[in-house]
């Protein structure tokens, strides 16, 4: 499966970025460069929907890394996997979102 990222800004402002396929290697990396530039024009409230994700590794989990690392300066909301990932990859995804 190929990977892909759906950027829109929504009506109230919000930036969501949704992600098909894996969350691992380069398109981990792009993923976190769209994101961080995301932050850079100044989104701070930000929707990464992974329903259609299928599994990240450990460069996808620094993504949710890096947005713990922002010191709550950024309001992030996670759509979960609906399915695909494992228990490991799962828990690190929900500590961002909570």
């Amino acid at each position: 499966m190929r990977t892909s990222f759906s950027i829109a800004f929504t009506d109230d402002g919000r930036f969501r970025l949704r992600i098909s396929g894996k969350l691992t290697g380069h398109a981990a990396r792009e993923g976190l460069e769209l994101l961080k530039t995301a932050v850079d024009w100044g989104r701070k409230d930000i929707l990464i929907d992974l329903r259609e994700t299928t599994s990240v590794d450990s460069l996808g989990i620094g993504v949710f890394d890096w947005i713990r690392g922002q010191n709550g300066d950024l309001n992030v909301s996670v759509v979960p996997p609906v399915r695909g990932v494992s228990d490991e990859e799962l828990a690190s995804i929900t500590r961002t979102a909570s």
